[in-house]
């Protein structure tokens, strides 16, 4: 039992350790970051200095975000510092006290330069004080008209995040560990999704519907179901080591043309260009080789990597993004060719 305890240490110590080798084999792709928080003009000059290490340092080339962060007056200024590598989002945050802003508002906000709306209704609880009354689920009536006007519009919805995680029995997490509650969420969410055919909607962090191999399966029935449902991977790798690694990697390859690469980032500071490198270095390790990863984004979990054919990772990079955000496909320069 000691032997094998050490040749598995052994293992992961020459697998994390290849690691801080890795060099991309695809450093041809660009990768667009559909899931980033960007809250000052700062954070995105700092975000163009991760790209140039990154590939310096890994080889990859990570090209373009979109900013789930809407910049209001200084949409402007942080367009130009983005030097046309940022698409720009408008939200709706936490609205389960009532909504802040009409759908008429988010329409002329979307013809008027951003390339769509993320709506963020996460656990109730995080919002509503105990006892308070509120929307505690996304398919309450009094959105029908909103989402019904954005449907008519075409508006994409850019992000929507419902509920929270819920792990495995004996690993629930913290975020929403009550699984009748959490399952309550997400038939709310596949109600919104049913109801407005015609209303584009990337669901942020896959939906949180990514935690155990069951909910997998639930994920495949959503999207084989619904085609107007696509999922982002923001914030997900840390969560693979809980699934089976070739039930996750069937998953990705089967459903390649419905799944955008997002990372959930925010916040980067002049002292964190190289850790925010290294830290999008890993989800690209995860996606492309079979190495052990010592760590994600998120967290320091080792992740069995996932070594997803090339034609699979460039959809996930940037085929499908090129596809779904309006602007996308001038910004990377793409009109003459089939992305």
């Amino acid at each position: 039992m000691k032997k094998m305890f050490l040749l598995q240490a052994l293992c992961l110590f020459v697998s994390v350790s290849l690691f801080g080798q890795y060099k991309s084999k695809f450093p041809d792709i660009p990768i667009v970051d559909v899931h980033f928080h960007f809250s000052a003009t700062t954070d995105i000059a700092n975000v163009l200095k991760v790209s140039e290490t990154i590939k310096q340092k890994y080889g990859s080339n990570l090209a373009f975000w979109v900013n789930l962060n809407d910049p209001h007056q200084a949409l402007e200024e942080m367009k130009a510092t983005g030097t046309n590598r940022v698409l720009f989002a408008t939200n709706v945050g936490r609205p389960h006290k009532g909504l802040s802003v009409t759908a008429e508002e988010v329409i002329t906000k979307v013809r008027n330069g951003y390339v769509g709306l993320k709506f963020w209704f996460g656990d109730p609880h995080r919002v509503l004080a105990e006892g308070e009354r509120g929307i505690t689920e996304i398919d309450d009536i009094r959105f029908a008209d909103f989402f019904a006007a954005l449907e008519r519009a075409n508006i994409l919805m850019t992000s929507l995040h419902i509920a929270d995680p819920n792990g495995p029995f004996g690993d629930r997490q913290n975020w929403m560990a009550d699984p009748v509650y959490y399952w309550k969420q997400i038939r709310a969410f596949e109600n919104v999704v049913a109801k407005y055919p015609k209303l584009t909607i990337i669901a942020a962090h896959a939906a949180w519907i990514i935690c155990q191999d069951a909910q997998l399966d639930y994920l495949r029935y959503m999207l084989s179901k619904y085609p107007n449902l696509y999922i982002d991977l923001a914030a997900t790798f840390q969560y693979f080591p809980i699934l089976n690694r070739d039930n996750l990697r069937d998953f990705m390859i089967e459903y390649q043309d419905r799944i955008v690469y997002g990372t959930d980032g925010g916040r980067v500071s002049d002292n964190a260009i190289d850790s925010h490198a290294e830290r999008y270095s890993r989800t690209f390790a995860i996606l492309e080789t079979n190495q052990t990863v010592n760590g994600s984004f998120f967290g320091d979990q080792p992740v069995k990597g996932l070594d997803l054919p090339r034609e699979v990772l460039e959809k996930i990079y940037y085929k499908n993004a090129v596809l779904l955000y309006p602007g996308l496909k001038e910004a990377m320069g793409l009109e003459r060719r089939r992305p």
